[in-house]
């Protein structure tokens, strides 16, 4: 996926495959505009968010999430709002966070900073999809040469994490195989579908990385994350260099 890197990631997206994401949330705005990339460019390395978008009435922030949140993801997803918050100061709207998981069930968190401020966001839960019927219509369509909506590539895109049983690594390269395949694709659909690969691959890779920096050996890393051993082995050479 070299063709996506971190700077370019949902750069060709359009405005209206982003709401493709608010039809899933629930939400209705007339706006909805792209920013993750300005937020990437004021610290790249330490505070990622996901997706940042702008909207009618807010600026909202989107983390894909495969684990249970706890407090150190309550306070990165503060931070992130902290910082959209400044970078955002000329833009009169609030900004607010959800996250979309695999591993809680729907529901509002609320974290205590300090005794004056609480930090509030919703968790959207993805686990009502079955990641098998996702692709089955995928293939379905495929066979029948019928067309593929926004939202079931979008789905088809988030099965790598939506997938409970089975590796992540597995279910990236399919999905990312069957995307090659897939002909008359707009750019922005493209775009969009390949950047979430690309966030999913990433965000395994940081984990990696955090564990080997525990001392974590990669070949327990690679069994419990179910990721081939060559792959930690790599990201572990690198980190060395």
């Amino acid at each position: 996926m070299s063709e996506f890197q971190e700077d370019m990631i949902f750069k060709e997206v359009s405005e209206e495959d982003a709401r493709i994401f608010l039809d899933i949330l629930g939400k209705k705005s007339k706006k909805v505009k792209i920013m993750t990339t300005e937020l990437r460019q004021l610290d790249p390395t330490t505070f990622v968010p996901d997706i940042i978008l702008e909207l009618d009435d807010e600026i909202l922030i989107i983390e894909l999430q495969s684990t249970k949140v706890g407090k150190k993801h309550h306070q990165r997803f503060h931070i992130y709002v902290a910082i959209s918050d400044y970078k955002f100061d000329s833009i009169p709207k609030e900004v607010n966070l959800c996250v979309f998981t695999t591993a809680d069930e729907s529901k509002k968190i609320i974290y205590t900073v300090n005794k004056d401020n609480d930090f509030t966001y919703d968790v959207i839960s993805l686990t009502d999809y079955d990641s098998e019927e996702i692709i089955n219509t995928i293939n379905d369509k495929l066979k029948d040469n019928n067309e593929i909506s926004g939202k079931e590539l979008i789905l088809f895109a988030l099965v790598p994490i939506i997938e409970k049983n089975d590796g992540v690594e597995d279910y990236v390269e399919y999905v990312v195989n069957t995307l090659i395949d897939l002909k008359g694709l707009t750019p922005s659909i493209k775009a969009l579908v390949y950047g979430i690969e690309w966030l999913i691959v990433d965000k395994q890779t940081r984990i990696i990385r955090n564990q080997l920096r525990h001392g974590i050996k990669a070949e327990v890393i690679a069994r419990t994350a179910e990721v081939p051993l060559s792959r930690v082995k790599t990201i572990e050479r690198k980190m060395k260099k």
